[in-house]
């Protein structure tokens, strides 16, 4: 089953937070999304100073949408 990493983030100036997907492709398994995720993290948030990353998470299964979080 493919597993897809997503980021929940929320921009700095007090705005709202959505979920982004770093990454199209899909990763074999779990393991290797949590560790992808992990080196991925700071790069994301050097390329995209005016956002913070609140949520890493890993998807088996189908691909998630961005979306807008609650």
């Amino acid at each position: 089953m493919p597993v897809y990493l997503s980021f929940l983030i929320c921009a700095l100036s007090g705005g709202a937070c959505h979920v982004t997907i770093p990454v199209e492709r899909p990763f074999v398994g779990i393991s290797a999304c949590q560790m992808q995720g992990m080196v991925m993290m700071p790069q994301w948030q050097q390329q995209h100073p005016g956002w913070t990353i609140r949520r890493v998470r890993c998807s088996i299964g189908n691909r998630p949408h961005d979306e807008e979080a609650a």
